[in-house]
C-alpha cells in the first residue's frame, strides 16, 4: 500500500499542462466570450430519472438560472469576460435513452451514444454546441461528476432529482483547463517545513468548495485579472491587497519571488455570492511560473479555511507578515534578501498577462489528486479507479465534492507518470479552447473517491 502512496505523490509532482497562444491581455467585459452548453438528460436502458420534469427544472436552474448557476458563477469569477450559456432554446433536452445498462465506468460509450443521438436531431458539435453535459440518473459510484480536462465533456451523477452546484462548477472548471487544487501544510509558517500534498483545499470548486470563487492563481492562469491587479514585489516594504472579488482598484495578486519559486498572495472575503466562508490573506506556492499547478499553503496552527498570518523562507531570506485587515484592504509586509520591510509602500512591477502564459512541454500523465493521508488510500479504492471515459483533449476527471465524498474526502487517481494516454482511451489530442482566448491545453486525468473508511481499513489490517 505504501508503494502505491509514493507513486501517487510522484504522479502529483509530475503534473503538467500546456498553454500556448494565450491572449496577451484579458478580454474586455463588453467583448465577452461564451461557451454553448448542450445539457442532455439520459436514461439507461434499465434505469431512468424518477421524475424527468422535476429533474429538468432542477438542471435548468443549476446550469443557467438567475441564481447561483453555472452561468452566473463563471460570469462573476471572470469579471464578465466569459460564461457558459445554453446551446438550445429549451436549455435542457431529453431524457434520451442509452443502449447501456446503468454503470459507473462506460463513460466513453455513454458519450458516443448521446452524441450520435443529438447529431441525428441536427445538433452538430462546434456548429451548434461547444460543451456536452450528460445528466445521468443516480448511480452508486465513487464519483459525483466527471469532466475532460481542457475538453468539452462532463458527466453528472444525480440524486433525488438534483444535481450538485459544486460538482457542476468543478467539472466545468476541468473543461476550461483547471486541475484539482491540493494543499501543503507548513509548520508554523516555515515554507521549508511543509508536509505532503493533501486534497480538499477549500479555496475554489477545484478544491471542493463550491461557495468559493476561483483563486488568484487560477484567475491569472485564465487571464481574468487586469494587468495592474497582478504585481511582483521587487523590494522590501508594505503592500496593500484589495479583496480578490471586491470593487476597489488595486493589487489583487501579489507575487513574492523566491528563486525559481514564488508566493502569490491574495485577500479573500465574502463578495456577492462568492467566498462566503473565506476571510483572510491566502498564499500559494508557484513553481517556475506554472500558475495552474500552484499549491495553497495552510498553516499547521490554523483551520484549513483560515488565512495565513506570517510566513518565512529562511533559505531564500524571505518573510511575509499580514499586519492589518479591513473590509476594503489587507496590509502585508514583505522582506526580501533578508532586508527588514520598511513602513512605506514597497516597490513592485506590474506583471502583464502575456508573461504568465505557461509554455511547459506536456507529458502524457494523468492528473492525480493526492489523498489527504496514507490511511485514505487502500487497494480496493485505487483498483476501482477507471479511465474508460477518456476523451480527446484529456481523460475525464472525476471528483466527489467535499460535502458528498465518503469521509469528506476528495478523490484520487490510479494513473501514474509515463502512462500512454492512448492506452487509457485518449489519443492525447491537443484541443483549442476557442471560448477562452484560444489557449490550447493537453492534460489527462481520472479521479475517484475511496469508499473505505479509516475504521474499515483498520479492521482489515491496512
Amino acid at each position: 500500500m505504501h508503494t502505491r502512496i509514493g507513486r501517487f505523490l510522484a504522479a502529483a509532482a509530475s503534473l503538467t499542462t500546456l498553454a500556448v497562444g494565450a491572449s496577451s491581455a484579458p478580454a474586455a467585459a463588453d467583448d465577452a466570450k461564451e461557451g454553448r452548453v448542450l445539457v442532455v438528460m439520459a436514461d439507461f436502458s434499465d434505469r431512468a430519472h424518477p421524475d424527468p420534469a422535476v429533474m429538468r427544472a432542477n438542471a435548468i436552474d443549476k446550469y443557467f438560472g438567475p441564481g447561483e448557476s453555472l452561468t452566473t458563477y463563471f460570469r462573476e469569477v471572470s469579471g464578465g469576460r466569459f460564461t457558459f450559456v445554453p446551446a438550445v432554446k429549451e436549455k435542457v433536452i431529453g431524457p434520451l435513452t442509452l443502449r447501456q445498462k446503468a454503470g459507473c465506468s462506460e463513460l466513453r460509450e455513454i458519450r458516443e451514444d448521446i452524441e450520435a443521438q443529438v447529431t441525428a436531431k441536427g445538433l452538430v458539435r462546434k456548429e451548434d454546441w461547444d460543451n456536452l453535459s450528460i445528466v445521468l440518473p443516480h448511480l452508486n459510484c465513487y464519483w459525483a461528476g466527471m469532466g475532460s480536462v481542457g475538453g468539452r465533456y462532463t458527466w453528472l451523477n444525480t440524486g433525488g432529482n438534483d444535481v450538485s452546484e459544486t460538482t457542476i462548477r468543478h467539472e466545468f472548471g476541468h473543461n476550461v483547463g483547471l486541475g484539482h487544487q491540493v494543499r501543503y501544510t507548513c509548520e508554523d509558517g516555515n515554507l521549508v517545513d511543509c508536509g505532503e500534498r493533501a486534497a480538499v483545499t477549500g479555496r475554489s470548486p477545484m478544491g471542493g468548495n463550491g461557495a468559493a470563487g476561483l483563486s488568484a492563481t487560477q484567475l491569472i492562469r485564465m487571464g481574468w485579472l487586469e494587468t495592474a491587479e497582478h504585481q511582483r514585489a521587487t523590494g522590501s516594504g508594505t503592500f496593500t491587497l484589495r479583496p480578490l472579488y471586491g470593487a476597489q482598484q488595486g493589487i489583487r495578486a501579489l507575487e513574492v519571488p523566491m528563486g525559481k519559486e514564488s508566493l502569490v498572495l491574495e485577500y479573500r472575503r465574502p463578495s456577492g455570492s462568492l467566498d462566503k466562508n473565506l476571510d483572510g490573506v491566502y498564499a500559494y506556492r508557484v513553481t517556475e511560473g506554472r500558475y495552474h499547478t500552484a499549491v495553497p499553503i495552510v498553516l499547521s496552527t490554523t483551520e484549513r479555511n483560515e488565512g495565513v498570518t506570517e510566513l518565512r523562507d529562511d533559505a531564500g531570506k524571505v518573510t511575509v507578515k499580514v499586519t492589518g485587515r479591513t473590509a476594503d484592504a489587507a496590509t502585508v509586509t514583505v522582506g526580501l534578501d533578508g532586508k527588514a520591510p520598511a513602513a512605506e509602500a514597497a516597490p513592485s512591477t506590474v506583471v502583464a498577462p502575456g508573461e504568465t502564459a505557461d509554455t511547459t512541454v506536456p507529458q502524457e500523465v494523468t492528473d492525480p489528486a493526492v489523498p489527504t493521508s496514507s490511511t485514505d488510500v487502500d487497494e480496493s479504492g485505487t483498483d476501482s479507479a477507471r479511465e474508460d471515459g477518456a476523451q480527446e483533449g484529456g481523460a475525464p476527471s472525476a471528483v466527489q465534492s467535499a460535502e458528498a465524498a465518503p469521509s469528506g474526502k476528495v478523490g484520487f487517481t490510479k494513473g501514474l507518470p509515463g502512462q500512454n494516454l492512448a492506452a487509457t482511451g485518449s489519443d492525447g489530442t491537443t484541443l483549442t479552447l476557442t471560448a477562452v482566448g484560444g489557449g490550447a491545453l493537453l492534460i489527462g486525468g481520472a479521479f475517484v473517491a475511496t469508499r473505505h473508511t479509516r475504521r474499515r481499513r483498520a479492521a482489515q489490517g491496512h
